[in-house]
């Protein structure tokens, strides 16, 4: 939004850019710094009686070449952060997280990492438009099924 001031919002959907490598030196902050973005965007859809936040994308286009353990540990534990957030007390939602346009690179050692068995294949993206489509259509295919077990 910050860089596209005509884009619309997606309730439910937060879409992230990172705009470095994944490594070392940076893990921890863009641990931190996307937590933070998650929990302000949720504090945002509360105050605005709107839905919760049920995805994050993570687009890895821009200058996200490459990623050693440390970063795909960051990863892992991102994941391990929105699991647990579906069992808390406090949130009644899980929260998915898929990644966007990450290069092959990239690609390469999330899967030898085995990281991408743990997101799910499914759960990664070309572009960030396709993953908006898929937050979308599984959020609505939700909802729907939601409706109707509550109408029987």
């Amino acid at each position: 939004m910050d860089q596209y001031p005509v884009a619309n919002s997606v309730p439910g959907i937060l879409i992230l850019q990172i705009d470095a490598p994944i490594y070392f030196a940076n893990a921890s902050y863009l641990r931190e710094r996307i937590s933070r973005w998650i929990f302000k965007e949720e504090g945002r859809l509360k105050s605005e009686g709107e839905s919760s936040l049920h995805y994050v994308i993570i687009d890895l286009s821009v200058t996200v070449g490459s990623i050693d353990t440390i970063g795909i540990s960051m990863l892992e534990e991102l994941l391990k952060m929105s699991i647990e957030k579906a069992y808390s007390i406090t949130y009644f939602c899980h929260i998915s997280l898929a990644l966007a346009n990450p290069r092959s690179e990239v690609m390469k050692k999330l899967d030898k990492s085995k990281l991408i068995d743990k997101i799910g294949q499914g759960w990664i993206f070309l572009t960030v438009g396709e993953a908006v489509s898929s937050c979308n259509l599984l959020h609505t295919c939700k909802s729907t099924r939601v409706a109707q077990v509550n109408n029987v």
